[in-house]
């Protein structure tokens, strides 16, 4: 199946999820409405002689809405990096700042290692107030701070890498 057939599929689920998801919030609301007697609007009389069914119903909505808009395994990405590897010390607001950036793609990056250069004299030595230091893949790439802009051009770079990879190991 082509990738273009493939995100018209995805499209395609993800719109009956979420009218499925929908129909089973109105049908929610008319149930609570029902049982307590709030303003219910005039219902057929099927409404009131099937009651005991609404909520199987409202339930095989929503699970069915749920695997419906469910991610097929593997839809997640690997991260575009092996490693991440960030240098800090206590009390450096810098870092904490760069930690926040960097939560801003977790999607794409790896778990963070944190290093404390406090707790190495080497570390101390190489970094001093330098930190945080960013390291991907074992490349440093940032210091003192992360730039938002930087960052993105790498996770863009790495991703053009990683598509024109997987399109040379397609038979052709």
């Amino acid at each position: 199946m082509s990738e273009q057939q493939e995100d018209h599929g995805d499209r395609a689920r993800a719109l009956l999820g979420t009218l499925l998801m929908t129909a089973g919030s109105v049908l929610a609301v008319l149930i609570f409405c029902d049982r307590t007697g709030d303003g219910l609007p005039r219902m057929p009389a099927i409404w009131y002689s099937s009651r005991g069914i609404h909520l199987a119903l409202c339930g095989a909505l929503f699970v069915l809405a749920a695997l419906l808009l469910k991610s097929p395994p593997g839809a997640i990405p690997p991260p575009l990096f092996e490693t991440l590897r960030f240098y800090t010390r206590r009390d450096c607001p810098l870092c904490d700042h760069a930690l926040e950036v960097l939560d801003g793609h977790r999607s794409v990056l790896p778990e963070p290692e944190l290093i404390d250069i406090d707790e190495d004299p080497e570390l101390q030595q190489r970094y001093g107030d330098c930190v945080p230091v960013v390291e991907l893949d074992g490349q440093v790439r940032f210091r003192g701070a992360v730039q938002p802009e930087l960052l993105q051009r790498l996770i863009d770079a790495a991703y053009q890498r990683q598509q024109s990879g997987e399109n040379n190991e397609q038979p052709v």
